[in-house]
């Protein structure tokens, strides 16, 4: 008897073991299969072997399958894509309806009024014998000495008026004061010599303009080509009339490097209508600023708009519109809207960035405070509250209100969504997208 039970222990002992060992490499297989690797910094990363990730290159962790474990639904929404879900406990707003006043802003710049920029010519020909002005924003004042200039032609002329005087000729000595004038010299100058009876060799050449000096070189290239509104052509005592330039032509914004010597030098000889440098008048400027095609019709002649310094927001000034231009570059349309700014007291300055608001009338839409909005190029985008976590949503944006964006229908009113989107925002996880 104890031989048989001893016989049938061991046939049992013999059954267990066989089936441990066949048993064994499932469950290893099984454990295989239930182990995955993952990207501590990018979840969405899984692989099933050991690797490195091939976002951050940070070795891959081992993690257990989700359909194994035994997680909640909430840790499932741990390991999704930071680009879909978004796990936080931060501050939720609703979209609010109603009316509000929409505003149109932009940034501009302070450009030169060209109507004010007047050139200064030599109407004879000769050399610079002594030059008054040096420096590029030199200030310049109306009948301020700018040169001493010698001219066989003025010299000349002067010599045919003492000639006329001494002769008695009164029928030809009105012409020969014409023509000193005409070469530049003044009514003053002209009486001097007749008192004098002498030839003034070195005669003195007066600015016609108050202004700056603003010399442009050969090679310089303009700013932003704008459109002339009218040219007026003021003759002085020596310099020449404005630049003309009809009101179809373009002519572009002056660039003048800053405090840089002028060209001009004692002794240099200059030609009859040679120009010499410009003199730009800082009395009025424009405010320049581009608009979009869709905003075009909110900006027409006369129209109100606020203009500030970008750095000082508090000094804000209204000036109506005075051009409109449509633009068309490397396939985009846009216009040029333009005001003219009063500068008497030089509160502006050329180059100077701006703010440009316009109130439009009011809107009624579904509101959202702008930080509510996370904006990526020409995508907005919010994040939806939905079973505890947030999930991006991409949205169009109709108008805007100081810190309101009017999303219209795209969300329902009872939708929560975080009040502020910057704060979940993962850049990497969006880019990729």
């Amino acid at each position: 008897m104890k031989k048989v039970l001893k016989g049938n222990l061991i046939n049992t002992l013999l059954l267990v073991i066989l089936i441990v060992s066949a048993c064994q490499p499932k469950a290893e297989k099984r454990q295989r299969e239930l182990t995955r690797f993952t990207c501590p910094m990018h979840p969405q990363i899984i692989r099933n072997e050991p690797g490195v990730c091939p976002i951050c290159k940070m070795d891959l962790v081992e993690v257990h399958s989700i359909k194994n474990a035994s997680s909640s639904d909430s840790l499932n929404k741990l390991v999704k894509p930071v680009n879909e879900v978004v796990v936080s406990d931060i501050e939720t707003v609703k979209p609010q309806t109603g009316s509000r006043f929409a505003t149109i802003a932009a940034k501009g710049i302070v450009n030169y009024n060209t109507n004010n920029l007047n050139s200064i010519s030599s109407r004879v020909s000769g050399r610079i014998e002594r030059l008054y002005v040096k420096y590029n924003y030199q200030p310049v004042v109306k009948g301020q000495k700018l040169m001493e200039i010698y001219s066989a032609d003025l010299a000349n002329a002067q010599q045919e008026l003492l000639f006329l005087k001494r002769n008695g000729e009164t029928s030809l000595l009105e012409s020969a004061k014409r023509k000193l004038r005409l070469l530049g010299a003044t009514e003053n100058q002209v009486n001097k010599v007749l008192q004098s009876g002498k030839v003034d060799y070195s005669f003195t050449v007066y600015s016609p303009y108050s202004g700056y000096i603003a010399e442009l070189p050969s090679n310089a290239t303009g700013g932003t080509a704008v459109m002339p509104e009218s040219v007026s052509s003021d003759k002085g005592s020596m310099g020449g009339m404005d630049e003309a330039a009809g009101s179809s032509s373009v002519v572009e914004t002056p660039k003048v490097a800053e405090n840089t010597p002028l060209l001009l030098r004692e002794g240099q000889y200059v030609n009859a209508g040679q120009k010499l440098f410009s003199l730009f008048n800082p009395v009025k400027v424009w405010i320049e600023f581009y608009v979009s095609p869709a905003q075009l019709k909110e900006f027409k002649k006369g129209t109100l708009v606020k203009v500030a310094p970008v750095s000082n927001k508090q000094k804000v000034i209204t000036l109506p519109i005075s051009f409109v231009s449509p633009y068309y570059k490397d396939g985009t349309s846009f216009a040029l809207v333009r005001a003219i700014a009063p500068n008497a007291d030089r509160r502006w300055i050329v180059g100077q960035l701006v703010s440009i608001e316009k109130v439009s009338a009011r809107q009624t839409g579904s509101w959202l405070p702008r930080e509510a909005v996370w904006q990526t190029g020409s995508k907005s985008v919010v994040f939806v509250k939905q079973d505890g976590v947030f999930k991006p949503k991409l949205i169009s944006i109709l108008d805007r209100s100081g810190d309101w964006v009017n999303i219209g229908s795209n969300l329902a009113g009872d939708t929560e969504v975080a009040a502020n989107a910057w704060f979940l925002v993962d850049s990497e996880g969006f880019v990729r997208e």
